[in-house]
Formats: structure tokens, C-alpha cells, sequence
């Protein structure tokens, strides 16, 4: 019975002690013992009936992902440590990094948006977002490891990004599986962060060395393409992605244009921190929502390239308050999306997302490298065990048979989709662990 369930199988049984406890209506049918026909009845009802049988079978799939090997492991391994805590440890073993499920997502075009399970969803089309993080992984993996097939990836990626610049310097988030741009779509939608992303992941090609000149050189010129245009952010986290591109391209070119503009954007997250942050809400906003680690991240790559010391000490500020309010108990609890967490308001747990654990990650490796707090880098392991089973469900994120990342943390499931956000986001952090 416990087989069939967990192979996706809606389950006809007897009511025996255990079967009571797991075949629901929704997952199977429960029948009298001695009742021969009650049997007969019940298969027929099932064979006749293709809708009810898979859609029970779907759901008994993903009721038994806490009972495969991994989870039922990480149960015992929190039961036993009530009596001696040394068997959690503070940083698990990594995983080896896995480009698999990425390629999988990945065709000549660009990386697919979302998945059905494993299997790419080819009708979801594509983003830039999901293409410019793809970019980042590519090219971090070639840096690290000197693979072909990770240079490919980077090359699919930057044409893609090269296909949805617009002449006023900004990007196109939303192309269709038809593989033309979704005029409407990115007409009614921001597009803010989706621009910064990509230029931030043109900085990383551009001052990577271990890329090939050509493939440097043409991110550096879609890059200053927009440069030149003079983008400009109001969105705190498009702000933040700038600021961390404009300081790795100071990291290689001391520009004065460049460095204004950084300085400029800094002073945009100072002032947003001014008007809101109060002694009990040390931030940017009257809320946290997604991605909220970048916003002090960023601060903090602006003391690193600048000196001044007041982005040193917002970052600190900011950086320990939203650390104050993601973790409980060694665990990393992200902010849900179901509501966010707004300051006069309630907190939400539900749905918890790969990116935002990403995110953290990252940084709290940025935290650690710029001012050696080693618990910056005691905390950037304690989050990335948030994919290894260390979150509010106890179950693994991350499908290590695949390599790809499930979609999310729900209330009482995992997200079992391997869409392209969740599995980058994954290797973002994985990488970020690297350095």
C-alpha cells in the first residue's frame, strides 16, 4: 500500500488499521472486509472513471514526499536530537553541483520558465529574469570548473539577453513559447527588476576573466548600450542589482561616471531607509516581501567600493534586523508571499520560495567577505541547509537524483515542480558557497 501510494497510484483497500490512517477520499477507496463485491465495485468506479483515478494518484504522490528515504532520514535525525542536539550539524555536506536539470530546462533558445515536475512546461515560454540568473550560474561555473557545455549555457543565455534589449537601454521580461516578445504582457508589468538583474549578470560576464575575450566583450557592450541611456531604478531591489553591477565593474575599471552613479544609487537606498526605518523596523520599506537580503547586500558593496562608513553601518543595521525576523531556531524562515510581512501587520510563513533563500546566501557571503563576521558565514550555511531539509516542513528542497530545486515551502507541501527560478536560485546559492 505504502509503495503504491508513493508511486502516484490511487489505492483500493480493505480498512485495516494503517489503510484508515492514509487512504483518504482524495487519494483512494476504503472497503468492508468480507465484501467481495464492495471490491468490485470500487475498481470499476476507479477503471471508469480516468479523471477521479489520476487526479487521486497525483495526490497520493505528493501526500507520501515526506516518507521517501531523504525526509524519513531528516525526521529521525530531529526526533533523536531532542535528546542529544550535537547530531544536527551547523553545516551539512554540500552537494556536488549539478548543471543537469538546468540543461534539461535549457533548449537553443533560452532556459524554459516553468516545469511540470521534471519535465519542461514548453507553453510557459521564457523570462529575462530566469535568463539573466541562468547567466550568472553559467558563467560562475566556468569560472569554477572550465566546462564546455557550462560556456554553451552562457552563450544561449547572453544571446537571449541580446534578443530582448529595447532601444531606451531597458529589457523585455516576457517572451513566448512562439519565441517572440510578449508586447502586452511587459507593457502592463514592471520591468525594473528584470533590467537590473540582466545587468548585473552582463557585470559578472564582462570582469570574469576565464570567459572568452569575444563573449566579454559582447556583455560589456549590451551593458554600456544601457549605460549610455541612462537607466534609471526607483525599485529598491532593481536599485540593489544595479549597485552590485556598477561594483564589480569598479572591481576591474575605476570609471568616475561609473562611480558617481553608484554613489547616487546608494544614496537612494540611505534616503528610503531615512523615511521608513524606525527603532523597532530598522529598513528600507513599510514592509519585507522577496529577495529583501539584496538591499543590504548592496549597501554593504557600496562601503566595500566607496569606503563610507554610513553604508557600512545601514547594512549592519538592516542585515541583523532581517536576520532577526528568518530565523528561529537555527532554522531560515523566509518571508511568505501569501501577504509578506508588513510592519503594522501580521507576518506571513506560507509560501516560502528558493529565491529568497538564494538571496540570503549570497548576502551573507557578501556580509562575511567584506567584513570577516563569522557569522555571517555560520548563518550563510545555516540558510543554505534551508534546500537540504532544515526548514519549517523538516524536508529536502533540493532533488538530488535530478538536480533540480522544487518550486517551494507551502503550509503543509512541498512544491514538487522543478521550475527554472527554484533550480537557479538553488545553484546561485550552491556557487555562492564556492567562493
Amino acid at each position: 500500500m505504502s509503495y503504491a501510494l508513493g508511486s502516484g497510484r490511487p489505492v483500493i483497500s480493505t480498512a485495516f488499521a494503517q489503510a484508515k490512517e492514509d487512504i483518504t477520499d482524495n487519494v483512494g477507496m476504503l472497503v468492508d472486509f468480507n465484501k467481495p463485491q464492495a471490491y468490485t465495485d470500487a475498481v470499476i468506479k476507479l477503471l471508469s472513471d480516468d479523471e477521479l483515478r489520476l487526479q487521486m494518484g497525483k495526490n497520493a504522490y505528493f501526500r507520501t514526499r515526506y516518507r521517501t528515504w531523504q525526509n524519513v532520514a531528516l525526521s529521525y535525525l530531529k526526533y533523536f536530537s531532542q535528546f542529544v542536539p550535537e547530531l544536527i550539524p551547523g553545516q551539512r555536506k554540500l552537494p556536488p553541483i549539478k548543471l543537469a536539470h538546468l540543461v534539461k530546462l535549457t533548449d537553443d533558445f533560452g532556459v524554459i520558465q516553468f516545469a511540470k515536475l521534471t519535465e519542461p512546461d514548453n507553453s510557459s515560454g521564457y523570462t529575462l529574469d530566469d535568463n539573466a540568473r541562468a547567466l550568472i550560474v553559467a558563467t560562475l561555473h566556468y569560472k569554477k570548473f572550465r566546462t564546455p557545455f557550462s560556456l554553451k549555457l552562457a552563450y544561449t543565455y547572453l544571446n537571449f539577453l541580446c534578443r530582448v534589449i529595447k532601444p531606451d537601454g531597458y529589457f523585455n521580461n516576457y517572451v513566448g513559447p512562439n519565441r517572440a516578445v510578449d508586447e502586452q504582457r511587459n507593457r502592463q508589468e514592471n520591468l525594473e527588476d528584470a533590467s537590473a538583474r540582466a545587468l548585473y549578470a552582463l557585470a559578472q560576464v564582462s570582469t570574469s576573466k576565464q570567459i572568452p575575450k569575444r563573449l566579454r566583450k559582447q556583455a560589456h557592450s549590451i551593458f554600456e548600450k544601457s549605460f549610455r541611456k541612462n537607466v534609471a531604478f526607483s525599485s529598491p531591489r532593481a536599485i540593489a542589482s544595479y549597485i552590485k553591477a556598477l561594483s564589480l565593474l569598479l572591481s576591474k575599471w575605476k570609471e568616475p561616471k561609473t562611480l558617481a552613479e553608484l554613489i547616487h544609487l546608494c544614496e537612494q537606498l540611505v534616503t528610503l531607509y531615512d523615511k521608513t526605518h524606525t527603532p523597532e523596523w530598522e529598513w528600507f520599506e513599510p514592509y519585507l516581501t522577496y529577495s529583501n537580503a539584496i538591499l543590504p547586500e548592496a549597501l554593504v558593496l557600496g562601503y566595500k567600493t566607496t569606503g563610507e562608513k554610513k553604508y557600512l553601518e545601514i547594512a549592519q543595521k538592516t542585515f541583523d534586523f532581517l536576520i532577526k525576523h528568518t530565523f528561529k531556531d537555527d532554522i531560515y524562515i523566509s518571508i511568505g508571499q501569501s501577504g509578506w510581512f508588513p510592519k503594522e501587520g501580521e507576518r506571513q510563513y506560507f509560501d516560502q520560495q528558493p529565491e529568497d533563500a538564494a538571496a540570503t546566501v549570497e548576502a551573507l557571503n557578501t556580509m562575511f567577505q567584506v567584513t570577516k563576521g563569522k557569522h555571517y558565514k555560520e548563518l550563510a550555511h545555516k540558510t543554505f541547509n534551508w534546500f537540504l531539509g532544515a526548514n519549517v516542513l523538516g524536508q529536502v528542497v533540493y532533488e538530488w537524483s535530478t538536480g533540480g530545486c522544487y518550486d517551494g515551502v507551502g503550509e503543509k507541501y512541498i512544491n514538487l515542480n522543478q521550475g527554472a527560478e527554484s533550480t537557479i536560485s538553488y545553484l546561485l546559492a550552491r556557487l555562492s558557497l564556492e567562493s
